[in-house]
């Protein structure tokens, strides 16, 4: 808990300094510690991407960007004293319910995130995607080793950039510290609301009466955490832009929205709140800003793709004609993907196999579909909330057609609840307390006893949450709940790899040596898909190729 504690303060540093630089350039006038951490944890993240090409996110790049920093904090330190004067200004104005809950919130979030992650997409590619990174950067044609390395995230950049691997190898816990921080956010707007009484402010405060939510994946570096708490911070500044009728948010929305967008491609429909307040633009320089962080970022999102997997949309197709890479990745592994593994298939067909899904994965699709059938009843008379519905329906639809996993639509579903249950406590404040704290007592219970949630799941990676340690205070877990698995080496051609001797599913590869793919995956891909992953080089960092059995 506490080495988790002190790498905060040290992102912290890092990203308040990157923030402050863009934050003066375009004039923001918010100087909200929430707002200037995430405009640099953009800021690094485009730098980020940038010099992985190059080079490993290693010891050297945490020392050029605690240089960076502390060069910022020299030359504007009246801006950063400002806005940490703010940040202790608005908790000495919390009262004595909020400071408590948000002292119990960051106890809970340092237990969560020093315990073992129990999330399947952890051990099949989270770990080595950060692995990779810190070794070597973004490695050509990678995602011909594991179909699951070519969808780099940007928030693994990220955590790979902060997790001092140099020092230890347990601190993947980015997803910890963006909760203290959206929290703390949401606790300053619960305060104002009680005197300003601004439903919107309302609504990005209840957030954290479904902490419990986001809570289940904090100790891995799911980039799912971030997309599910920042899309109602960008709703909230959203509704905030229409109530005010002003565009004074237009730079930060369009920051926070390319943002997720780089942090998981399938949030892209949120672009639409961004489009309806460009329409309310009339003077055509404030589209400048816009248009160019939108193309850097493209830019970027295009520059990692072409590297990791030889198409620029990856993992659309899209484009990849206009590339002859001879990294590109092996098409047939497509069909390992959601709908492509499913054959030639209807949209019905495909909507009577996803409403239809056994367990809880068919119990939130079907809330989901009812969520979205009923909701516009209960707002046909309110523009502003019609237009996110729009959101919601295409986000609903890319979904749905491209990659319908039910914790994908969850962002949806929390950005509705939260609107729906704004209007039902709005003066039944006892209600808010009562969630808010029950909700962390909960989580807290969990934290020190763990779960057991066989009923609900046949993931045996995620039916069991292991119990508080105290030695988590000192030392955090390890980032892999196969703290033992063993590893094997195997050869295929100039392919040398580790394979884990008792993988629980053919994905598998947790904290394994790089290169590390599983057996049984490497054997299916030759036998079933004409696919045998081959190194380019002797060296990890030229990448790998796909090599057809018939060639």
């Amino acid at each position: 808990m506490i080495p988790i504690l002190l790498s905060y303060l040290f992102i912290i540093y890092i990203s308040l300094g990157l923030g402050v630089l863009l934050s003066k350039w375009i004039n923001l006038r918010d100087y909200n510690l929430l707002f200037i951490i995430l405009i640099g944890f953009f800021i690094h993240l485009l730098a980020t991407t940038l010099y992985a090409v190059f080079s490993p996110l290693d010891a050297i790049y945490f020392i050029l960007n605690m240089t960076v920093a502390t060069i910022v904090f020299y030359l504007k330190w009246d801006v950063v004293k400002t806005i940490l004067t703010n940040a202790f200004k608005t908790w000495n104005s919390f009262q004595v319910s909020s400071k408590a809950l948000f002292l119990l919130i960051i106890a809970a979030t340092l237990i969560h995130s020093s315990s073992i992650p129990f999330l399947a997409d952890n051990e099949s590619y989270y770990i080595q995607t950060i692995k990779w990174l810190n070794n070597y950067g973004l490695v050509k044609g990678v995602a011909n080793l594991h179909p699951f390395l070519g969808q780099f995230s940007g928030w693994h950049l990220l955590q790979a950039s902060f997790n001092f691997n140099f020092i230890t190898p347990n601190l993947n816990d980015l997803n910890g510290l963006l909760i203290i921080l959206v929290c703390f956010f949401c606790l300053e707007r619960w305060e104002a609301f009680q005197v300003q009484k601004n439903d919107n402010d309302l609504y990005i405060s209840l957030i954290t009466t479904f902490l419990a939510i986001p809570f289940f994946v904090i100790a891995s570096p799911s980039p799912d955490l971030p997309i599910l708490i920042l899309t109602p911070i960008i709703i909230y500044l959203f509704l905030e832009s229409l109530r005010n009728n002003d565009l004074k948010h237009l730079n930060l929305i369009s920051i926070l929205i390319v943002f997720l967008v780089l942090i998981k491609v399938t949030i892209a429909p949120i672009v639409i709140l961004l489009i309806f307040l460009l329409f309310k633009i009339k003077d055509p320089t404030k589209l400048i800003f816009p248009v160019l962080i939108s193309g850097i970022a493209v830019g970027s999102f295009i520059l990692k793709n072409l590297i990791i997997s030889g198409y620029p949309l990856y993992p659309l197709l899209w484009g990849g004609e206009y590339f002859n890479l001879d990294w590109k990745q092996n098409i047939n592994l497509r069909a390992l993907f959601f709908w492509e593994g499913r054959g030639n298939i209807n949209l019905y067909e495909k909507f009577k196999l996803w409403i239809n899904e056994p367990n809880l994965k068919g119990f939130i699709n079907k809330v989901i579909v009812l969520t979205l059938l009923a909701f516009p009843i209960f707002y046909l008379r309110n523009r502003k909330i019609l237009l996110l519905y729009c959101f919601f329906i295409v986000q609903f639809l890319v979904l749905f057609l491209t990659s319908p996993q039910y914790r994908f639509f969850i962002p949806i579903l929390l950005s509705i609840y939260l609107l729906m249950l704004t209007s039902w406590v709005r003066k039944r404040h006892y209600l808010i307390y009562s969630l808010n704290f029950l909700n962390v007592g909960l989580i807290l219970l969990v934290g020190f006893l763990g779960i057991n949630l066989f009923s609900l799941t046949q993931n045996k990676i995620m039916s069991k949450k292991d119990p508080f340690y105290f030695s988590q205070v000192l030392v955090p877990r390890s980032i892999s709940q196969f703290e033992d698995l063993k590893f094997e080496v195997n050869r295929v051609q100039n392919l040398e790899y580790s394979s884990p001797q008792e993988a629980m599913f053919i994905w598998q590869t947790s904290d394994g040596p790089l290169p590390c793919v599983n057996k049984k995956l490497i054997e299916y891909y030759s036998e079933q898909m004409n696919h045998i992953s081959q190194l380019r080089r002797e060296n990890l960092k030229d990448g790998f190729y796909s090599y057809s059995k018939s060639e």
